[in-house]
């Protein structure tokens, strides 16, 4: 299977992570990625809340380039991106009309739009656990969907919105044990981490406590500004809401590539402000 690979803004910061442990997952299982190239911002929120034809635009640009590459489709790690770039899929295949509106807004050509897939979707859990080459039956997880995983119904990854299983199937494949919990897709604060650092620290904390209580070890993720709130600012939501101890935020990607035997040295782990227990 060889994909357009749609990094995102936050591949080359405070995502790096993440994208380093894609590469990794996919070369892993056995995926072929060629990144767009000179693809742009998908827009994530910003462009939602700015402007409802800059969020069809933005991600039209890079769509266009990748339905002129010779791939089976889209493929992104983040949520923002594949809730955005998705959207704007759809819109384009549902309607003529909104398509010609979104090829003048972005002055392209989208007769052939790529499918848009999310990272979760393309790891079959059945290969995932044929190929496993570690074992991981000792660690047990919460896993986190968000937000844009699940909203609105149109891009679910799953039918069910409400209490989604289609991460659990796969990190259940990576040969860890999940954790039933209430806060599967509640949000964490998202970009509120800028203007109201606090309420961030709030939502956040009550995530992790909720995870903990329930006897989770880790919390899995598949956004990275879910990553960043949940990790980088989980010290100030541990003294905001008295979390009993730290609780390591890993990426999906980065359960996969190291279930499938990728290397360390491939990934980022040291990057991660909880530090990552061994897995092997």
């Amino acid at each position: 299977m060889k994909l357009a690979y749609f990094p995102g803004c936050a591949a080359t910061g405070t995502g790096r992570e993440l994208n380093s442990s894609t590469l990794a997952a996919c070369q892993a299982y056995g995926i072929e990625l060629a990144e767009i190239p000179n693809w742009v911002c998908c827009g994530a929120s910003a462009a939602h809340m700015t402007h409802p034809n800059l969020a069809r635009a933005l991600p039209a640009v890079s769509l266009a380039k990748a339905a002129t590459m010779d791939v089976e489709g889209v493929l992104t790690a983040c949520a923002a991106c594949y809730n955005r770039l998705r959207l704007v899929e759809l819109e384009c295949k549902e309607s003529d009309a909104a398509r010609q509106e979104i090829e003048a807004l972005a002055d392209v050509r989208l007769e052939a739009v790529p499918p848009v897939r999310h990272i979760i979707e393309v790891f079959d859990p059945a290969q995932v656990a044929a190929k496993r080459s570690r074992a991981m039956s000792s660690l047990r997880v919460a896993c986190y969907y968000g937000c844009l995983l699940t909203r609105p119904k149109e891009v679910s990854l799953d039918p069910n919105t409400v209490n989604p299983r289609v991460l659990d199937g796969l990190v259940r494949a990576c040969g860890a044990e999940t954790v039933e919990w209430p806060f599967k897709t509640e949000c964490c604060g998202a970009s509120l981490v800028l203007p109201q650092p606090e309420s961030v620290a709030r939502l956040s904390g009550r995530l992790l406590d909720a995870a903990q209580a329930c006897g989770a070890e880790a919390i899995v993720v598949a956004c990275p500004l879910c990553h960043s709130n949940l990790d980088l600012m989980q010290p100030t939501a541990r003294r905001a809401l008295a979390t009993a101890s730290p609780l390591p935020i890993l990426y999906l990607t980065e359960l996969v590539a190291l279930a499938l035997g990728a290397p360390e040295s491939k990934l980022d782990l040291g990057r991660h402000t909880v530090p990552v227990p061994s897995l092997a």
